[in-house]
């Protein structure tokens, strides 16, 4: 009945992931377990996950992603079902079409790889939602640790030609999370490569420029784009961002001269290459505004400086009466000083020295809470999770209304620990292997002795 399907969702944490198995014979043995980007070894939770799933597929002999009316099932008492009308070897199967149900779906290593040649032959002959899908799917299943990271990279990889919104959207919120692991590491650079690889074509199709006329998604995918590519230092993203600024500067009365899409990453991209001058004229601006988003784009931007000084300056003046940093604000401050990564440990000591006055700032602690959720996102090493700890000890007391976010905090950073423990190196070997960040092949071919 309905009942008995929508309660196996409503009533019960999370969703499925489906296990595809090709038994080779024209058919398939399809498992389900409940999915869990973090599972955690010592849960002591003994509840059964089953769900009634809708079950949808197509195949590479006869490609229809219309039908997403499912005909077939795996309900909760199901331990596995075995469905007919697989492809022929060589053939891929796809599951979940344009992505209607609510679960994610795992195949064999050769599955994975006959989607990754069709995605590079000729992308189009996969829907997008289900691009956007095998995306997704492919490296939360690789954080989740179940399916190799070099088959979750090689899905993406063939974005370079990728056009649509959707799947790159997909993409970007998932690789944000490499980044963030990445940023402080020697890995770093082959990353960016690589990212920069797959996004320079996009960003040259769409330009910098806005044009108000276009589509909502085209507008969107422009945004994306050129977010992405001013971040990883994309040559022409960034001297375009800085020229705008400069002309700007010469005229600040023309509010016209930065269009409302192009504003965040011009701010900050201009304000990080730029010296006290261009962050003092951002100031300027700040509190010469009388419109809220302005503002609120402007504050944000003036926490993307490089220059320690003006980070540290900022951040006293966040926590003064008087300042011009209305008390409300003073927390989207920090946490955009604290998304810098010039400006993450600046902001870490900086709560750790002054918890007692911040908490006495604001009359409350769950500001703390929040303050260190904000600065700990990126905490990957041991060092950083005692370091969290100890926070935590010494500051007891006053964080009494804080614990559970900081709770929190210590999980998401052990877990981060977990992560570059398992998949790092990992990682970087399949970047390196795949032609990116080669400045270490070179010193290794060097240490070969010579016989």
């Amino acid at each position: 009945t309905v009942k008995t399907i929508m309660d196996t969702w409503t009533l019960q944490m999370g969703y499925p992931v489906i296990n595809v198995v090709n038994n080779g014979d024209g058919t398939a043995t399809l498992t389900q377990e409940r999915f869990l980007v973090v599972p955690n070894p010592n849960s002591n939770d003994t509840h059964v996950y089953k769900w009634w799933v809708p079950i949808t597929f197509t195949t590479q002999e006869d490609p229809d992603f219309n039908q997403t009316h499912a005909t077939i099932g795996i309900t909760e008492a199901d331990d596995s079902i075995t469905i007919s009308g697989m492809p022929a070897d060589g053939n891929w199967v796809i599951f979940n079409l344009q992505e209607t149900g609510y679960y994610r779906v795992n195949y064999e290593p050769s599955n994975w790889q006959l989607i990754i040649d069709q995605l590079v032959d000729d992308f189009t002959g996969i829907h997008l939602l289900n691009r956007a899908q095998v995306i997704d799917d492919a490296l939360e299943l690789a954080r989740a640790g179940q399916l190799p990271y070099d088959i979750a990279l090689s899905v993406e990889s063939y974005l370079g030609n990728e056009t649509e919104y959707v799947p790159w959207n997909a993409a970007l919120n998932n690789l944000g999370y490499l980044e963030m692991m990445f940023t402080r590491t020697g890995g770093y650079g082959a990353l960016r490569e690589y990212f920069l690889a797959l996004l320079t074509p996009l960003y040259n199709s769409v330009g910098f420029e806005d044009n108000p006329d276009d589509a909502l998604l085209d507008q969107y995918k422009r945004n994306m784009a050129r977010e992405w590519s001013c971040k990883f230092g994309l040559e022409d993203c960034v001297s375009k961002s800085v020229d705008l600024y400069a002309q700007w500067m010469e005229d600040p009365a023309d509010l016209t001269i930065i269009s409302p899409n192009q504003k965040s990453t011009v701010y900050c991209t201009a304000i990080a290459e730029g010296t006290e001058e261009h962050w003092n004229f951002a100031w300027s601006q700040y509190l010469a505004t009388n419109l809220a988003s302005q503002k609120d784009t402007i504050l944000s931007a003036l926490g993307c400086s490089r220059e320690l000084w003006i980070l540290s300056r900022f951040l006293e003046m966040a926590f003064t009466d008087g300042s011009g940093i209305r008390k409300q604000d003073s927390s989207s401050v920090y946490s955009s000083v604290a998304d810098n990564d010039v400006g993450r440990d600046l902001a870490w000591n900086f709560l750790r020295e002054n918890v007692e006055m911040i908490s006495a700032y604001f009359d409350t602690f769950t500001v703390v809470g929040d303050m260190v959720n904000d600065v700990s996102h990126e905490f990957n090493t041991n060092e950083e999770l005692a370091e969290l700890e100890k926070f935590t000890e010494d500051n007891a007391d006053l964080l009494s209304g804080a614990t559970s976010s900081i709770e929190q905090s210590m999980e998401r950073t052990a877990n981060n620990i977990k992560w570059m423990d398992n998949y790092y190196d990992v990682i970087v070997a399949w970047l390196h292997d795949s032609g990116y960040g080669n400045v270490f092949r070179h010193i290794a071919i060097q240490k070969q002795p010579h016989h």
